[in-house]
């Protein structure tokens, strides 16, 4: 894949150095075989967790990190990693509703789900467990989430959620470790280490790496600055995950938007100022809107949902079919050759802060849920209202953590794979600063001895 040039700093392996590196993302089923009964679901159980985080992170108390509601037909998204030396392959969901990375370690008899590859610590040459001295352990005590032992030589963590239907939860200790991303070695980056976990973590996930603004988050502790990814509407194939200077916009049709940062530290939050859909204009949220990956499906609050939906009803001409599993605004789908079925339905168009206009394609905000039927994704939230990741399919999307701006353009996701001649790259450049270096300290060598 991509390597790219790191300077380890004395912190946990963040990179003096920014360098663009690659990876991918794999979505967990098929797009067309996605089960919208398991995915409303699902995306329901994140919605209120990310909406009672937020609330917790307002009175200064964060109950939960990490999304646990995550099952292999509900349509989110993994990416392939190693970890330790020597690399150890697992599969995690990548997640920019989270800060932490965190996997099963051991045997994990007491881990949820059970079937899925654990890391193994004393498999790796370059473990180390982290102290509760370690500024990471002490973001994580800030937010109430970690404890120590009196020698202070560990720092554990617990997160629980006390979702309705049982206690969900996850915990283990922090620790440090070599990750790599693509064929990238990135040394003494911090993660946790889970060995007791209960709840639904999917079918196919060893863990999660977080993506968030936060500290203990990937794209924080390799001080990448800018992040990027494009979600391919062919779940066939693999959707590129860009950090760093890998991960610029180029060309036209480049929106971009501040990121409201005291919304929350983790989340990256938007102000979706209104709505067009067909020749009606609705009003946006009154608290921004999350860009979330994990999340499979788009929630709006009131009253911009109801707004909104009205607006879609009103202008679609096909026959209404019943509500199913929090979908609103259902119809039948033509059949036969009555014409192009796009054509029934009103355009959709996102309107964010400073000028940036997210022209949706009809794939981004209706799906077929089956029986002929389809649906418009949008669901009503009480709360918290999300952007997933159904209508960010075929944008690429670019997250500026250090100036705080949310870019997006219409994009080609595969024309983003990056060639051989990108993966060769970093290293040529590493040998040849390591020559200029060698060459430098020769010359000041001469000099020296030409003085003396």
């Amino acid at each position: 894949m991509v390597s790219f040039l790191a300077a380890a700093q004395a912190a946990h392996g963040r990179h003096a150095e920014r360098r663009g590196f690659r990876a991918t993302l794999i979505r967990r089923t098929k797009t067309a075989n996605i089960n919208f009964t398991e995915a409303a679901r699902q995306s329901h159980h994140r919605l209120s967790m990310l909406a009672s985080r937020r609330l917790d992170a307002a009175s200064s108390h964060m109950n939960g990190k990490t999304p646990l509601r995550m099952d292999g037909d509900g349509g989110a998204y993994d990416m392939d990693f190693s970890i330790g030396t020597p690399p150890q392959n697992l599969t995690a969901l990548a997640d920019t509703g989270s800060d932490l990375i965190w996997t099963k370690c051991g045997a994990c008899a007491s881990c949820a789900p059970q079937g899925t590859p654990s890391y193994y610590p004393n498999k790796s040459s370059t473990f180390s467990q982290l102290p509760c001295s370690d500024p990471l352990c002490g973001a994580l005590k800030s937010d109430k989430l970690a404890t120590c032992p009196a020698s202070g030589a560990e720092c554990d963590y617990t997160y629980s959620y006390g979702l309705e239907d049982g206690d969900t939860f996850t915990q283990g200790y922090l620790a440090s470790e070599t990750i790599t991303l693509g064929g990238a070695a990135a040394p003494g980056v911090g993660f946790g280490c889970t060995n007791v976990s209960e709840g639904e973590y999917g079918k196919s996930s060893s863990g999660l790496v977080g993506l968030g603004r936060g500290p203990l988050s990937l794209v924080s502790q390799l001080n990448a600055g800018a992040f990027s990814y494009c979600l391919t509407s062919d779940a066939s194939k693999a959707s590129p995950l860009l950090f760093g200077s890998m991960a610029g916009l180029s060309g036209s049709g480049v929106q971009s938007t501040g990121i409201l940062t005291s919304t929350s530290s983790t989340f990256y939050t938007v102000s979706l100022e209104s709505i067009s859909i067909g020749s009606a204009t609705t009003p946006g949220t009154r608290d921004g809107v999350v860009f979330d990956s994990g999340t499979t499906l788009t929630f709006l609050s009131e009253p911009a949902y109801s707004q909104a939906k009205a607006a879609v009803l009103s202008q679609t001409n096909l026959a209404r079919a019943p509500d199913r599993d929090g979908f609103e605004a259902c119809f039948f789908e033509q059949s036969g050759g009555g014409g192009d079925p796009a054509a029934a339905v009103p355009a959709m168009l996102l309107h964010f802060d400073g000028g940036a206009d997210m022209t949706l394609q009809l794939l981004n905000y209706f799906v077929d849920v089956g029986d002929g039927v389809a649906c418009w994704v949008v669901q009503r939230s009480p709360t918290l209202s999300i952007i997933g990741n159904i209508m960010q399919m075929d944008f690429h999307v670019r997250y500026d953590v250090d100036n705080s701006v949310l870019s997006f353009q219409p994009a080609d996701c595969e024309s983003l794979q990056g060639s051989a001649a990108s993966v060769s790259a970093a290293p040529l450049v590493a040998k040849f600063q390591g020559i200029l270096l060698l060459a430098a300290l020769h010359f000041l060598y001469a000099a020296f001895q030409a003085c003396s």
